[in-house]
């Protein structure tokens, strides 16, 4: 205990170096996926192309994340952050080095995404779990929308950063951009004080995989929120993903730099969701929050992608604002229903299995989003894309009500016994 309390002591210092570091990884990583389907689909102006890539991010880290999670519980999680940015920086730099010979070609760049979605896998359940371990509870949800903040704020940075430089000097240069913050963000996360306690206990992997899954499928809550999660990112992550892109580069013929205003648009909600929370939401319950976001988020949703239908003839300039509209209000009310979930789960997660935990929560609620993104991809080449836009957000529409109807009282506030049940 007497390690905890001394950690707890630097509790500023730590949240300071975790948010720069993040920042510094995320502006690099969004302004480079703002720019990786545009030059996608500049090579290929294919959505099957489109769904093949975004399928290439997603399946090997939706297999090494179980791996990461028993890492996470198993090693310094501090010099694995430092370690998996550090690589994914020098991953992305000889990319760019090949992008100057002219090298790089669809072949390349798809190894690239595999690897790179390998680091990302190995990278999210220890950091994850890391965050509880040097902010006390009482802080928690604060933290947790500070942190929120800083990665918002990038986003917006990210994508003008992203947009710009690849519609201006190529996808190059936004590789050696991307590159230099991710080690950039290693170096920041060297300086942050952490305490590591070893876990001696010899290792068996599907063991201690299947603590992780026992634990979430031994609460209620939990198992009913990220089946939920699964079906939900079955229908609507790939909208965002694969169809968004798709409507904003073919349909509409918009430029890369208006593409990421639309990106800034969309984290510029996001924040404004966050200070809300901070300053005027902040003795809201969980469940209100939650309801009350994923409410809106549906009927925006429907309510926009009516508005561009083909009937209704309207001008690309009104698209485009349309757009700009619905991913900012879409997006400020994600947070309030991501916010409250990351806190609780932070404080009520043992620190020796939270690493476990977070990588099933997240294999859970992203293992059916490779088939989806392909899939969309597929239908995009035969069917109008914005009569498949709205269909989709309809049904997505559907499974919310559906949630919000039955789901239980634990899958907005896990019951507080979870943090104190024994765990090897």
């Amino acid at each position: 205990m007497e390690a905890r309390v001394d950690i707890y002591k630097h509790e500023a210092r730590n949240l300071l170096l975790i948010l720069s570091g993040r920042f510094e990884s995320i502006v690099g990583a969004a302004a480079l996926m703002t720019a990786l389907p545009l030059y996608v689909l500049d090579l290929t102006n294919s959505g099957t192309i489109m769904g093949l890539v975004t399928m290439l991010e997603l399946i090997p880290r939706l297999f090494i994340l179980p791996f990461g999670g028993v890492i996470g519980d198993r090693v310094n999680r501090k010099w694995w952050m430092v370690l998996m940015d550090e690589l994914h920086g020098i991953l992305i730099l000889s990319i760019w080095f090949l992008s100057l010979k002219n090298k790089i070609n669809l072949a390349t760049l798809m190894f690239f995404i595999i690897v790179s979605s390998i680091i990302d896998g190995l990278f999210s359940g220890p950091t994850a779990a890391m965050f509880g371990d040097v902010v006390k509870k009482e802080h928690m949800k604060l933290a947790t929308s500070l942190n929120a903040v800083s990665r918002n704020f990038g986003n917006i940075i990210g994508p003008i950063i992203g947009g710009m430089l690849y519609g201006r000097y190529g996808f190059s240069n936004v590789l050696l951009i991307t590159g230099l913050l991710y080690i950039f963000s290693g170096i920041t996360e060297m300086f942050i004080l952490y305490q590591f306690e070893p876990r001696h206990r010899k290792l068996n992997f599907l063991f201690e995989v299947g603590e992780g899954i026992k634990f979430v499928w031994s609460h209620t809550g939990l198992r009913f929120l990220f089946l939920f999660a699964v079906v939900l990112n079955f229908l609507a992550s790939p909208l965002f993903m694969v169809v968004f892109p798709y409507l904003s580069r073919v349909t509409f013929k918009f430029s890369a730099q208006q593409y990421g205003v639309l990106q800034v648009f969309a984290t510029i909600g996001a924040m404004l969701g966050n200070f809300a929370i901070i300053f005027l939401l902040r003795k809201a319950s969980s469940k209100t929050l939650i309801v009350s976001g994923l409410a809106f988020q549906s009927t925006l949703t429907i309510f926009f992608s009516v508005l561009i239908l083909p009937p209704f003839g309207i001008s690309r300039v009104a698209v485009f604002w349309i757009f700009a509209i619905a991913v900012f209000l879409i997006s400020f009310f994600n947070v309030l229903v991501n916010i409250p979930v990351n806190a609780n789960l932070q404080i009520l997660v043992p620190s020796q299995i939270r690493s476990r935990v977070f990588s099933v929560l997240e294999f859970l609620a992203t293992c059916m989003m490779p088939i989806s993104s392909f899939l969309y991809g597929f239908i995009l080449d035969k069917l109008n894309p914005l009569w498949f836009f709205f269909s989709v957000n309809l049904l997505t529409a559907v499974t919310v009500v559906t949630f919000i109807i039955k789901a239980p009282q634990e899958a907005y506030e896990p019951k507080a016994s979870y943090q104190t049940e024994e765990v090897i």
